[in-house]
């Protein structure tokens, strides 16, 4: 198997995780406020999707992110993604919607879908700066998988403590 098909399998694996996590999500979960010092559902799914957006659009094509090209700010309710350019107590605060952000989910993975398929073995070996060091961008990209699938788990542990099904297995 090469490289590029690889990738793409665990960025697919993990989308399928997520599927199954974030099916049947409903506004009341998505801002449910846990005790402690945990994220709600929202505030983690805003920080999972807004970091893929981040990696693949300008971290590796240096492109604007979806979130900026396709007006998410005023379509999702906050000003701009938590941690680039907006407090992470803006997105805590705000009242999210599950199908708005299912929606900016599904851009956001047509947008990646878009890049993978024009990506080369060769491309995978190229370096590229993020996270105050050099990586290469099939690093990159299994951070990607990675962390959708950290904060998949995150999520359905969430709505697991609110009395729903949490992990679809």
């Amino acid at each position: 198997m090469d490289a590029k098909t690889y990738v793409k399998k665990q960025i697919a694996s993990a989308r399928r995780t997520a599927d199954g996590v974030l099916e049947g999500l409903t506004d009341e979960q998505v801002n449910w406020a846990p005790p402690g010092t945990a994220n709600a559902i929202g505030v983690t799914l805003v920080h999972m999707l807004t970091s893929e957006d981040a990696f693949v659009q300008a971290v590796l094509q240096g492109k604007p992110l979806v979130w900026a090209s396709g007006g998410w700010a005023g379509r999702i309710g906050i000003s701009a993604p938590p941690g680039r350019g907006a407090g992470w107590d803006e997105v805590k605060s705000a009242r999210l919607s599950a199908a708005t952000l299912k929606e900016y989910r599904q851009a956001v993975q047509a947008a990646t879908d878009a890049y993978l398929g024009r990506l080369t073995d060769e491309d995978l070996d190229c370096e590229v700066t993020m996270m105050g060091g050099t990586r290469q961008v099939a690093d990159a990209l299994t951070m990607v998988a990675a962390h959708t699938l950290e904060h998949s788990g995150e999520i359905a542990a969430l709505k697991g403590v609110q009395g729903s099904k949490g992990l679809p297995y």
